[in-house]
């Protein structure tokens, strides 16, 4: 009996010790245009920022880096990403936040949603977002996304 006291107390510690355990995708948390990117239950392909932004918004990480790098793939509705479309690319040294129009490229990001691979501190959080047209109510939907990617990986 004392045995299995003991075995039950270690699965409870064990449970609890994990319990706050960041998601592989999402290492570190993102803020997008003031709203923080969150993991959604069953969704463990990339965090989500729920309101859309603008073509500007600040993307901010809790703490200065020194380096960021930020890929961003515009895809479809479906998350298919847009092969006829270069990726976004912002790259930044000692900072804590970067504008989406700080593109190497110059170029703004277009109204769509777009996939992200954000690194910093030698991780990577993975999030998907929408750059809303300007003065639209776009609301942000990534259901069709999250199932074109758990399909493409294999997972249902």
């Amino acid at each position: 009996m004392k045995n299995v006291l003991l075995l039950c107390a270690g699965i409870v510690v064990c449970a609890v010790a994990h319990a706050d355990e960041r998601p592989a995708i999402y290492p570190f948390d993102v803020t997008l245009g003031g709203v923080k990117a969150e993991v959604k239950p069953g969704n463990q392909l990339f965090a989500e920022v729920p309101k859309p932004v603008t073509d500007n918004a600040v993307l901010a990480l809790d703490h200065e880096v020194p380096m960021l790098i930020v890929n961003a793939f515009p895809c479809k509705e479906d998350g298919s990403v847009e092969e006829t479309q270069a990726a976004a690319i912002l790259y930044a040294q000692k900072v804590k936040e970067v504008k989406l129009d700080a593109t190497m490229d110059k170029k703004k990001l277009a109204p769509g949603t777009y996939l992200a691979n954000v690194v910093a501190d030698g991780k990577t959080s993975r999030i998907v977002f929408t750059v809303a047209p300007a003065e639209s109510k776009v609301k942000a939907d990534f259901s069709k996304v999250l199932g074109f990617l758990k399909k493409k990986a294999g997972i249902e």
